[in-house]
């Protein structure tokens, strides 16, 4: 692919704004993971300030516990055919209480594993580039001096690759779904959705090129 739009945009115009194409695109990508993941202003949606607010009240955690423990009460509503209704009603009662009690264990064991990645989260090198490149470059455009005159940040101090950048998003999408199982029961996996997003870049980027 590479090649084939080195081919096209050799020698063009267009050589100019493809240079130009991945630094902005990954410069975008950072200021959403920050707005995303790290902004901690109390307006914010961010995973790091829901985790905050999360934690606010220990009651927060048990109300959220006590309603994934009950996700599936209502499959065990109906009676049990060809059983007397005294019967159907004790094991009703105990296949309820038995799901109830793998919810239980779920929540606590994916509640642990969040809180862990968030301490993680907090101390994580990436991030801090992440979050200095954002208020230093995006909001700020902070200043430095170079010689007495006035320059802008030089990002390239950070030492920010897109490696890093792409692997710190996988691992916060991994906490949000996480996160959002425990809170709405819903269950998705950011995976899967990469592999579609890789294959329709691929299909975009190959017509492109002309490969």
């Amino acid at each position: 692919m590479q090649a084939g739009l080195k081919a096209k945009l050799d020698k063009t115009p267009g050589a100019n704004a493809w240079n130009h194409l991945a630094p902005l695109l990954g410069q975008d990508l950072v200021r959403d993971q920050s707005r995303l993941f790290l902004d901690n202003h109390w307006r914010s949606g961010s995973l790091t300030n829901l985790w905050r607010k999360l934690q606010a009240d220990p009651a927060i955690r048990e109300h959220y516990r006590e309603r994934y423990g009950r996700i599936f009460d209502h499959f065990h509503d109906e009676p049990i055919s060809d059983l007397p209704p005294e019967s159907s009603a004790v094991f009703q009662e105990k296949f309820r209480q038995n799901d109830r009690d793998e919810n239980y264990s779920r929540f606590d064991s994916g509640w642990e594993r969040v809180s862990n990645e968030m301490v993680i989260l907090s101390a994580d090198p990436v991030a801090a580039k992440i979050k200095t490149l954002r208020d230093k470059h995006h909001a700020h455009l902070e200043m430095r001096k170079l010689d007495e005159e006035p320059g802008a940040f030089d990002i390239n101090t950070l030492g920010l690759t897109f490696n890093e950048v792409l692997a710190f998003g996988d691992r916060c999408q991994a906490i949000v779904a996480e996160l959002g199982l425990l809170l709405t029961g819903t269950s998705w996996d950011p995976q899967q959705y990469a592999s579609v997003h890789e294959a329709q870049g691929k299909a975009m980027w190959k017509t492109l090129a002309g490969v």
